[in-house]
């Protein structure tokens, strides 16, 4: 008789416990979404509320919610963080190429003309490759997003 009781409390108990420990995570209160701010630049947010998962910069954040999804997630986040990563220092040493070509030039231009177009070249085409990265990354993160929005509860 007492086995059966010590059951019902331990099974009442383990529901309670579990529901307790948090809410589902449906569509209006987990979803994803990309968000543009002028100056603040471009944030991961999640559900309607807009709250702030990561911020998107120069490399690419660790979003814990995409690198713990299904296959299909992770596999579009990870090619998003090696493209913009790659996109990122591609076009931070096109930037640095262009400052080293102004300093140059400033310096004293008629003796370095052709060492200024040169490092002018370089950082176009160092900048433009980073810029197709960049692209490429913001793809597949959209990509990402969307796989993880699909598998959310309405």
């Amino acid at each position: 008789m007492l086995r059966p009781l010590i059951a019902v409390i331990l099974i009442g108990l383990g529901t309670a416990s579990a529901r307790a420990q948090g809410s589902p995570c449906t569509y209006d209160s987990c979803a994803l979404r990309v968000h543009t701010r002028f100056f603040s630049g471009v944030s991961i947010v999640q559900g309607h509320e807009g709250r702030r998962v990561a911020k998107v910069g120069m490399f690419a954040p660790r979003v814990d919610v995409l690198s713990g999804g299904s296959d299909s997630v992770r596999t579009h986040y990870q090619a998003f963080r090696s493209h913009h990563n790659t996109g990122g220092a591609l076009t931070l040493v096109g930037a640095l190429a262009a400052g080293v070509a102004g300093g140059l030039a400033g310096n004293s231009y008629e003796d370095k003309k052709t060492a200024v177009w040169s490092l002018l070249g370089v950082s176009l085409v160092f900048s433009v490759w980073g810029g197709a990265h960049l692209a490429a990354g913001n793809d597949q993160l959209q990509q990402s997003i969307w796989f993880y929005n699909r598998e959310l509860p309405r």
